[in-house]
């Protein structure tokens, strides 16, 4: 809205600017003309004629801007738009031109006028050099100045630029209104990549704890502690647009703690954090997509299993590091919809500026993304 205010007031500034520069040349002419000065009254009628000869190109320009334009151009009423400019024009350049010679007679007709009072005063001053004749009356032809097509062509320019510059704002409008409709839908994208934590993940977790209320009551209360910890960040600290790194590092601390409770000892689980965390702000819940990854796919119950990850901090980057066991078994789903969420997320966040690979065998899969911490 704000950007739309501007443009608009940067429309009327160019418009304004453009006509008076059109209205005060001749006044500044006048003013600087040493070779011809004039005195302040005929300053003042040359400028009134002047003014008077543009009226029908300004009236044209209201006209055209304010009515003709918003109201059948940009409607998309094309055939009433050129038959109301055709009859604006010929109002404005046939019509209008008698009606202001008859309040204010054409200069042209001042000098015919002028001139014949001159022969009159030189007639009566040598009357023995001019023989005597009667007055001639002669008939005074209906005052209208010629129309000229220059005019016509004059106006059809000043239609052309007036389209220019509404079309060229129009343009930039339109470039910036689809800017803003990508941004809003980048961030609907944005939420909904980020609310994709697996809602399987909850269920899972509640069957546990319902499985575990008969057989280790003390192992369901923690795990429903974890539970509750995870679904405090999830619903009030994920919904910001980024969150400190210190918080991150803590959910996935207390998601790895829940999912210690819920598998089995087969599976060696190491973190490496940083002791002491730096303000930086990042996306939140980034990395516990690639962590969850590594649960779903990456332990087995039959099978020792590991998962090993490391956040570290080098030259200003947030490097994430994340290492699972692979079982023949497993579903080779690392390449599916998650992974790929991932990375639009990863572009749509950071665009180029980012490092994510992918390093895989027959017995192991590690991730690493590198990203510079949000400003």
């Amino acid at each position: 809205m704000k950007y739309l205010q501007k443009q608009q007031l940067l429309e009327q500034i160019i418009y304004a600017t453009m006509w008076i520069l059109i209205l005060g040349t001749p006044l500044i002419g006048l003013l600087l003309d040493d070779e011809h000065p004039l005195e302040m009254s005929q300053i003042g009628k040359e400028i009134t004629d002047t003014w008077l000869m543009v009226l029908p190109f300004f009236l044209l320009f209201i006209v055209h801007n304010y009515v003709l334009i918003p109201y059948l151009l940009l409607k998309k009423y094309y055939t009433r738009y050129v038959l109301s400019l055709i009859f604006v024009i010929g109002i404005l350049f046939l019509y209008l031109p008698g009606c202001i010679q008859v309040f204010h007679p054409h200069p042209l007709f001042h000098q015919e006028q002028e001139f014949a009072v001159t022969d009159s005063m030189y007639e009566q001053m040598y009357p023995q050099v001019l023989p005597h004749t009667p007055p001639v009356v002669k008939e005074v032809p209906p005052v209208h100045p010629p129309f000229l097509l220059i005019h016509i062509i004059i106006a059809i320019l000043l239609v052309g630029f007036n389209l220019t510059i509404r079309f060229f704002l129009k343009s930039l409008h339109d470039d910036e209104m689809l800017k803003e409709l990508e941004h809003q839908h980048l961030e609907s994208e944005l939420k909904y990549l980020k609310y994709q934590l697996n809602p399987h993940f909850f269920m899972n977790t509640l069957n546990n704890i319902h499985a575990l209320v008969d057989i280790d009551s003390e192992k369901a209360k923690k795990t429903i502690i974890e539970l509750s910890k995870l679904m405090r960040y999830v619903l009030y600290e994920a919904n910001k647009s980024q969150i400190s790194l210190k918080y991150e590092i803590q959910f996935l601390e207390n998601y790895i703690a829940l999912m210690k409770l819920r598998y089995t000892e087969h599976l060696d689980i190491q973190t490496e954090f940083p002791l002491i965390v730096p303000h930086v702000q990042i996306p939140p819940l980034l990395f516990i997509s690639l962590l969850e990854n590594a649960f779903k796919h990456g332990v087995s119950y039959r099978e020792s299993s590991y998962i090993h990850v490391r956040i570290t901090l080098t030259d200003g980057l947030i490097s994430f590091t994340c290492s699972n066991s692979k079982h023949t078994s497993s579903d080779d789903s690392h390449h599916g919809i998650g992974i790929d969420n991932i990375k639009k997320r990863l572009h749509l966040l950071f665009g180029n500026n980012y490092t994510f690979t992918i390093t895989e065998d027959n017995a192991s899969y590690k991730v690493l993304l590198i990203i510079p911490p949000l400003s």
